[in-house]
């Protein structure tokens, strides 16, 4: 089992900003991989029993899930919220940052869904083009949600992402979904806003939440009576 810092520090006790000082010292064990620091229960647990320290890892309950018949994509985006200046220079960093800002994930699965993304990006980009990406899960039903997010997520910087036109990517839209059905749903509504000149460059501002919810459920609108005609 993987833990965040934040779980390391209630299992120790320990402020989190010990914790991350310990990390920069060397005096805990981790794994880096692609820039992304993850920990090892056991191994952690070997280690406070070398250092006489108690180690209690127990999460508090979680609420029950109930799902949601609404598969809207504002509805997904008000699961995920909006994050303002991302950090990171590269993939895995920007993954970490923006998956430890999403309340709609539990801690405990934050480091799981982390490695989820930059598994499904090793595959190929999720750049599509304009400066923007769609990450998510290569398997959507792993991460064990019970309805749809979306996270806008605006970088402080923009990075390398080998997107389809080779630009750099400053705007991520992490596609989170409980099934493939539903993950296709979402995914087909998103697209149909992005390939819309005019949103991406609203989206470029970059837009307040309130403005950015608004924006989207006009779109959203749009594409559902697209729908209508064609069917």
């Amino acid at each position: 089992m993987q833990l965040s810092i934040e779980k390391i520090a209630h299992a120790l006790a320990l402020p989190k900003g010990k914790i991350e000082r310990w990390i920069r010292q060397g005096r805990i064990p981790l794994v880096r991989q692609d820039n992304v620091c993850t920990f090892d229960q056991q191994a952690l647990e070997r280690w406070a029993s070398q250092n006489n320290l108690a180690f209690r890892p127990d999460e508090p309950q979680m609420p029950p899930c109930v799902p949601s018949n609404e598969n809207s994509l504002t509805a997904a985006l008000k699961n995920g919220g909006a994050h303002y200046d991302v950090a990171g220079t590269q993939t895995g960093e920007v993954f970490q940052s923006a998956v430890d800002r999403l309340d709609s994930i539990p801690p405990a699965n934050k480091a799981l869904l982390v490695e989820k993304l930059i598994e499904r990006e090793s595959l190929a980009s999720t750049g599509i083009g304009k400066g923007i990406a769609i990450p998510h899960p290569r398997n959507p039903e792993s991460i064990g949600i019970c309805n749809p997010a979306v996270a806008a997520c605006f970088l402080s910087t923009p990075i390398e992402f080998h997107a389809l036109d080779g630009r750099p990517v400053a705007i991520l839209f992490i596609l989170l979904s409980p099934s493939v059905q539903t993950h296709l749903q979402i995914l087909s509504k998103l697209s149909f806003c992005l390939r819309q000149e005019d949103f991406v460059a609203f989206l470029k501002t970059p837009p307040q939440p309130e403005t950015l919810m608004s924006r989207l459920g006009q779109m959203e609108r749009l594409c559902d009576t697209r729908d209508l005609r064609q069917g």
